[in-house]
């Protein structure tokens, strides 16, 4: 590995565990969230709704790296992240604590297409998988670090403790980027533009499809937990251990089989076994049937993301970021949606019914992956 590649990855990884660790702490501790600003856990929700319509403003950074470069756009969402994590710290109520959210929303896909573009660019497609596979280590490492001491700070203090926790991890990591990456501003403004194809809109309804699909439990995931067996919100940090356990192994096979066994094939069985995951918790009655289950879920729903993203960076060589920002749109524009069917469809169904509508989407992304062919591996 080239040593500018090396130095990127760990620039990346510290400024990217932050943005994630945002976006993790959310998810489980939506409850106490929700207490401490005296709103209903549907409220939040709708605000993580709002939050994931950030990707939608993706069209925009892929013109804005054709014209500054990718590391100017990561600088400045990364400085856009530490203040959205001062808001919602700050926030006297729903509002501002909202704003706080949504500002997140619009850093997270704009650094990660940034950053995307930068290895896709640099990076064979033939060892893209393993490259992209570490930086999404990053979500387990923010799991691994953020839950369980937000757990801790949130029963000792309160739930705004740790956004300013992340506050200071995403100013580090502001640093890091622009430590760590050389200035690649363009010597000129060239535009290149995303011509949608058959393959292309095939992979972006899957896409589309799998985010929703994967939403919905991580909503409700939490009030499950809390509701079916009595977890309280230390202990629900805690079980994240199982969860960062289960990530790490599903980003690791991706990494280590990725460019062996083909990005697309991972990707297709990834969807599949989460399908099988979903329909299971139907089943989940017992705290120990509930942790194999999401073990299960979480392993394939890994793969699965992990090996989207780089075999999605190969789909339009030409107009790199704006397929990936077509990529964001679609993450974004599903969780959007799943948060905002989440809490409807658990008060219906509970768990069980979540997780069949979420199998019947995943069936779908599967589906329509089965028209997209692999990508051939280039020099």
């Amino acid at each position: 590995m080239e040593p500018q590649i090396r130095r990127a990855l760990v620039a990346t990884f510290i400024a990217r565990s932050a943005l994630n660790g945002v976006l993790r702490i959310v998810y489980p501790f939506l409850p106490a969230i929700a207490r401490g600003l005296d709103v209903t856990p549907t409220a939040v929700s709708s605000v993580i709704a709002l939050r994931n319509l950030g990707g939608f403003a993706s069209p925009f950074v892929a013109r804005a790296t054709e014209k500054s470069g990718r590391r100017l756009l990561m600088i400045a969402t990364m400085t856009l992240g530490t203040v959205g994590c001062l808001f919602t710290a700050a926030a006297p109520g729903l509002v501002v604590a909202g704003i706080g959210i949504v500002m997140v929303g619009f850093a997270k896909p704009g650094f990660d297409i940034s950053m995307q573009g930068w290895f896709g660019d640099r990076v064979p497609y033939g060892e893209r998988g393993r490259v992209f596979g570490i930086t999404e280590f990053t979500w387990a490492f923010a799991l691994l670090v953020t839950v369980p001491i937000s757990g801790v700070l949130i029963e000792a203090t309160n739930w705004r403790a740790p956004f300013v926790l992340i506050a200071v991890m995403c100013a580090l990591g502001t640093i890091a980027i622009a430590r760590g990456i050389a200035t690649d501003r363009p010597t000129e403004h060239v535009r290149r533009p995303l011509k949608l194809t058959r393959e292309r809109v095939l992979l972006l309804v899957a896409v589309l499809l799998f985010s929703l699909a994967s939403e919905v439990p991580f909503i409700v995931y939490g009030q499950w937990l809390e509701g079916s067996f009595g977890f309280s919100v230390a202990s629900i940090g805690a079980f994240t251990l199982v969860i960062v356990a289960a990530e790490l192994l599903g980003q690791a096979a991706v990494v280590f089989l990725g460019d062996k066994l083909g990005l697309r094939a991972m990707f297709l069985w990834g969807l599949i076994v989460t399908a099988v995951a979903y329909i299971a918790f139907n089943v989940a009655d017992s705290a120990p049937l509930a942790a194999m289950v999401v073990i299960v879920w979480i392993v394939a729903f890994e793969i699965t993301i992990v090996a989207a993203i780089p075999f999605a960076s190969e789909m339009a060589v030409e107009s790199r970021d704006r397929m990936l920002s077509g990529f964001a749109m679609m993450v974004s524009g599903g969780r959007a949606v799943g948060a905002l069917v989440a809490q409807p469809l658990f008060s219906w169904g509970g768990i069980g019914g979540a997780g069949t509508f979420s199998s019947v989407c995943v069936v779908i992304a599967a589906l329509a992956l089965l028209g997209v062919p692999e990508r051939s591996a280039q020099p």
